[in-house]
């Protein structure tokens, strides 16, 4: 048992044993004595004291808490003592090497070099101390890591890099252990500004002392670049004044010169200093380095004016940039998790979810589980890893353990892993697109009038029925039915077409539509749609149910009618398309006159525009007329909530910013009802319905967003549209030039639409059905489809998964 001493060092508590404290003091008694002479003695002896306490504190550990006798003399060997200098004091310890032999052996043992690690370097961090961590193990001064991840950031060396290198750095802080007691080893020669010859902040003395060279050749460089890259030079000099550090101690500056902190070099550091503080300036160059110090010291006096707010508004961007990758992290797990709870129907989130025309009980059939929980597994840890990410930068601290850190990256690759080697099979069934065709007749008999309607209650989910109903000149009722999917190849394709079944029947004087496909058990979802056409012969009276509206699509809108007129009353078509013959009106509900369902009306007196802009929940109608007319129809409070707007030639029409809810849309809707005479361009966003008849136009562009509806009945010579989102618009009439754009999951159809000329680029899983007479360019990428009619010379660019077919 020892005796122990607490002594203050560099303002670090040691516990030390009395033998090595007397050793101790008697040296640092010396090292007084001998600085005492020296200018700036205080500030020597600092330094000195800051040195020994850093060696001191690299020699403690968990298990040790104490300096013994070995420490002090490790630290009088590295440090070296005054008498190395020539001026010996009497009072000089000589260095005495312990009499116990037997102690070395355990002593060395302690000293044995452990395996170089990585860590992050938490004493010397600036953000996570991931750049001073791979600076320490690499043995080379931090500031050029943190050059290097800003340079590769801001993308200076590479393109494209910044979010790889955002991420690596994130996934390195999480995974890397934290080591607040790295010893720094202080041969490294570090960049500093100099001090002692600085002109603006001692940036170019800094690194001329780094790299050897006269100070002059640096300032010259400087200051040509400065005109050679039209003051970019002025921002990197600033930067380099702001991210490198002062050379305050001695310490510091013999790191920036590279030498190692003794005693003696301790020494030649301050007689170099006081050697140049006598030197003098001539005249000369006082008068060309004036303007440079001058700027020096505002620069300096605006520092201290504005170094407060400087470090408010850091700390700030900090704090905010901290919150926004919580907030990502945070709604990225929740939202994998949930789409993963949806797919699997646990907690009822079934119901709560809708992936369009995904029918999510199919996905847990068709994939395999593998897959599912990779990528769940891959999004989740990377949305966590932000999160945490975040939380650090905020809190300033390490959030979870290395174990953690290091179990969450492995999860993470394995995650990867087997993604890669799954999801590209997966993806490979879904290459190629095909449908077969299957046909069904009906008799009629005389006397009955037929009702169709869906066999079953729809339920929810996505639909994968499209029902159109059309007169023919043919005395049956007859089903055709388009039944679409995809495969490995064509023939793939078609047998899973087949493997679904879908039944029409007639049971007495009803039609029954399924209200959708029946997948047998083992029947994998390979996108299978059914486009359904049933024709009713000319004349021939039927009725129809509401809930067929359910699969029904492009069959009552073009005759100008609505849904809620289906159910009682009789119909037929004649040779203009269908007709109503017990409703109250003759004719659409698109007219003015029809305030029934729609509720309240007002009129506005716009004029002189030919471009109009929708937005929100509405159905717009827009025919050709000699005068100008804008009719609004709703309930009186919905129409109080509707914005209009003429700018110029556009009519802008949508609900005010304070009424609109998005997620809304079970109130009674808005119908526009707009008459002009020419109509170039129209723009639907939202969930917007329109038709557009009746246009005779050189050149028209319609812009469609969201869930936007859209068919147009007109004569357009020229004809631009561009869909994004999951927008459908049907195409009915003729033109000369057609150049489309067709993104996400949106469908145009345009059979009924000859062109001479067209353009396609369809992307993502669109659908896009034209007719060309003479020349087409498709361009289709992603799970797009392309079907064409007519004798056009084609030119084809496919990419992805896309097909594109003759009709």
């Amino acid at each position: 048992m020892k005796k122990t001493v607490s002594i203050n060092i560099g303002g670090i508590i040691f516990h030390i044993e009395e033998d090595g404290f007397e050793k101790l003091k008697s040296y640092l008694d010396s090292v007084n004595k001998y600085f005492s002479t020296f200018d700036d003695s205080k500030e020597i002896i600092s330094d000195i004291e800051g040195r020994i306490a850093e060696i001191f504190l690299s020699k403690l550990t968990d298990n040790r808490q104490t300096i013994n006798l070995d420490d002090v003399n490790d630290l009088i060997t590295t440090m070296g003592t005054t008498q190395d200098f020539d001026a010996t004091l009497e009072s000089e310890p000589e260095p005495v090497k312990e009499e116990s032999s037997s102690e070395e052996p355990s002593s060395k043992k302690a000293k044995k070099k452990e395996p170089r690690r990585l860590y992050r370097d938490t004493k010397r961090r600036i953000i996570g101390g991931v750049s001073a961590g791979i600076a320490h193990y690499f043995g080379i001064d931090p500031l050029w890591i943190r050059l290097l991840f800003i340079a590769l950031f801001v993308n200076i060396l590479f393109e494209g890099l910044s979010g790889a290198i955002f991420l690596a750095y994130v996934i390195l802080w999480i995974v890397l252990p934290y080591n607040n007691e790295l010893e720094e080893d202080t041969k490294i020669k570090k960049l500093f500004r100099n001090p002692d010859d600085r002109v603006l902040g001692g940036v170019s003395s800094g690194i001329a002392s780094y790299f050897g060279i006269d100070v002059s050749v640096v300032r010259l460089i400087f200051v040509l670049s400065i005109f050679l890259s039209l003051g970019a030079t002025i921002l990197v000099y600033i930067i380099l004044w702001i991210i490198t550090p002062e050379a305050k101690t001695i310490t510091e500056k013999m790191q920036m010169e590279g030498e190692p902190v003794t005693l003696r070099n301790i020494e030649d550091a301050v007689k170099k200093n006081l050697r140049v503080k006598d030197g003098e300036e001539g005249p000369l160059v006082k008068i060309l380095l004036f303007p440079f110090r001058l700027i020096a010291l505002i620069i300096k006096a605006l520092a201290k004016i504005l170094g407060p707010l400087l470090r408010f508004l850091i700390d700030a961007v900090r704090i905010i940039f901290g919150a926004i990758l919580c907030l990502d992290g945070f709604i990225g797990m929740v939202v994998i998790t949930g789409i993963l709870l949806t797919i699997y129907g646990i907690g009822g989130l079934t119901s709560l979810y809708n992936l369009g025309e995904v029918p999510i009980d199919l996905i847990r059939e068709s994939i395999d589980p593998i897959i599912i929980f990779s990528i769940w597994g891959f999004v989740l840890i990377t949305a966590l890893g932000f999160f945490l990410a975040g939380l650090a930068i905020i809190l300033k601290r390490k959030i979870v353990n290395a174990y953690v850190g290091w179990s969450l990256f492995a999860l993470w690759v394995v995650s990867i892993i087997l993604i890669s080697f799954n999801l590209p099979g997966y993806i490979a069934e879904f290459r190629s697109g095909s449908s077969y065709k299957e046909e069904k007749t009906f008799e009629v008999v005389a006397g009955e009038i037929p009702t169709l309607k869906l066999s079953a209650d729809p339920s929810f989910g996505p639909n994968l029925v499209d029902l159109k109903i059309r007169g023919h000149a043919d005395s049956v009722y007859k089903l055709v039915m388009d039944i679409e999917s995809r495969g490995a190849n064509r023939t793939e394709a078609i047998e899973n077409a087949k493997s679904i079944k879908y039944e029409v029947i007639k049971a007495g004087n009803d039609i029954l539509f399924d209200p959708k496909p029946v997948f047998p058990e083992g029947t994998k979802y390979r996108f299978q749609h059914i486009e359904a056409v049933f024709y009713v012969p000319l004349g021939q009276v039927f009725r129809m149910e509401r809930d067929l509206d359910r699969i029904l699509v492009n069959t009552l809108h073009p005759g100008g009618y609505r849904s809620h007129q289906m159910e009682d009353n009789d119909w037929i078509f004649d040779g203009r398309g269908i007709k109503c013959i017990t409703c109250p009106m003759d004719k659409s509900t698109l007219s003015d006159d029809d305030d029934g369902f729609y509720g309240d009306r007002m009129s506005y007196p716009f004029e002189d525009f030919d471009e109009v802009k929708v937005a929100s929940l509405m159905k717009v109608d827009i025919r050709r007329g000699a005068e100008y007319k804008v009719t609004v129809h709703g309930d009186e409070d919905d129409l109080d909530d509707v914005y209009l707007n003429q700018v110029g030639d556009e009519l802008e029409v949508k609900y005010r910013e304070d009424a609109w809810e998005w997620w809304n849309d079970d109130h009674r809707e808005i119908k526009l009802s707009i008459t002009m005479p020419e109509l170039d361009y129209l723009e639907l966003v939202g969930k917007c319905t329109g038709d557009v008849r009746g246009f005779n136009e050189n050149e028209m562009e319609i812009n469609l967003v969201g869930a936007s509806e859209l068919i147009l009945e007109s004569r357009v010579e020229k004809l631009s549209i561009t869909m994004a989102g999951a927008s459908e618009m049907e195409l009915r009439g003729s033109g000369d030039d057609l150049e489309v754009e067709v993104i996400g999951a949106s469908k145009l159809k345009a059979f009924d639409f000859e062109v001479k000329r067209a353009s396609l680029q369809v992307v993502g899983a669109s659908l896009a059905q034209v007719n060309v007479a003479e020349d087409l360019e498709i361009e289709a990428a992603g799970m797009s489809k392309v079907r064409y009619r007519g004798e056009a010379k084609v030119s084809i660019s496919e990419a992805g998964m896309s097909s594109v077919e003759r009709d």
